[in-house]
């Protein structure tokens, strides 16, 4: 890829992987509140019709923007962030992974909604789905 090319939601996918892979390794190392559970997020994500949203992560939360945005090769700063994420962390029966879908911005009002809370990948990626805008109908705030 070119150095100063954008990137496709492919490339930022690619990323992704690469990127919960090496924190799920780190995290295997530790004692930690966040699950090693990133790599198998990701994986059902882009197996899903999120793949044609930009990936990114923010502490321990899956978020999606419509463009590569200002940290990715040839982006900008104009990319949109969706109203919906999937958090996961050890707060589950016995300290198990679960994953948490939000509706609504992270940080911002009104506060993002608790969808659904999940030990299953699958199940949480289904509802985001469900609560994301087909590509191409997302409206910018």
């Amino acid at each position: 890829m070119e150095t100063n090319a954008a990137w496709s939601p492919a490339d930022a996918w690619d990323w992704m992987e690469e990127a919960a892979r090496s924190a799920d390794a780190a995290v295997r190392r530790t004692n930690s509140w966040v699950p090693p559970v990133a790599e198998e997020l990701v994986l059902t994500a882009r197996a899903s019709a999120l793949s044609q949203w930009y990936p990114f992560t923010s502490h321990n939360y899956l978020r999606f923007v419509d463009g590569p945005t200002f940290w990715m090769p040839g982006g900008l700063d104009d990319g949109v962030e969706l109203a919906g994420s999937i958090s996961f962390d050890t707060g589950g029966p016995g300290g198990c992974p679960v994953f948490r879908v939000w509706s609504g911005l992270l940080l911002r009002k009104p506060d993002p909604v608790l969808v659904l809370a999940t030990q299953n990948a699958i199940e949480a990626v289904e509802a985001l789905v469900a609560l994301l805008p087909s590509h191409g109908t997302e409206s910018r705030p």
